[in-house]
């Protein structure tokens, strides 16, 4: 039965996932005219996480200067949602993000009435998260932001500024708790 969604996902897909040892677990949307980058032995999905047999994973890279990056050995659970709007998120190597994370480069609309309709009233900033980064189920990682080597993201947390390395961080919006 996933096999076959899976299948179904892939066909749908406007952008195609490749990379030497990616592992294909939970359906992926794969779309955009963007680019996307996936390192050695990614695992994209997980068994018997939340979300397994009723969810997809959704990787969007909607314009053609629009960028998402997955490093080497990162596994990603499921229901992640990574959208890239004009600019990059770059995931690093060996991280961990939980079931139903979100992020994005872009707000995709802004606060005022007025504006909301216009698309070059709209900030987007490229999303940066390190090496060995563990993100919690849940969180929300927001434009411009920098997560450092290490971090730890708690569940349910709120990203909207830097996190430096080796910290915990949680919270809405995050903020730092402890070291490592």
């Amino acid at each position: 039965m996933q096999e076959i969604r899976i299948l179904v996902y892939e066909l749908v897909s406007t952008n195609k996932l490749s990379g030497q040892g990616l592992r294909i677990i939970q359906p992926v949307h794969a779309l955009g005219s963007g680019k996307i980058t996936i390192g050695h032995n990614v695992t994209i999905g997980w068994f018997p996480s939340p979300g397994y047999f009723s969810g997809s994973c959704h990787i969007e890279v909607r314009s053609e200067t629009a960028e998402i990056f997955i490093g080497d050995g990162t596994y990603l659970n499921n229901d992640v949602t990574a959208i890239a709007e004009a600019k990059k998120i770059a995931i690093g190597h060996r991280c961990l993000i939980g079931p139903r994370v979100t992020i994005f480069d872009s707000d995709f609309h802004v606060l005022r009435v007025a504006d909301r309709m216009n698309a070059a009233s709209i900030v987007q900033r490229s999303v940066k998260i390190g090496d060995d980064v563990f993100i919690g189920a849940g969180a929300i990682v927001l434009k411009g932001v920098s997560i450092g080597d290490g971090a730890v993201i708690g569940a349910g947390a709120v990203v909207v500024s830097d996190i430096p390395p080796n910290v915990i961080a949680a919270g809405n919006p995050a903020t730092v708790v402890r070291s490592l």
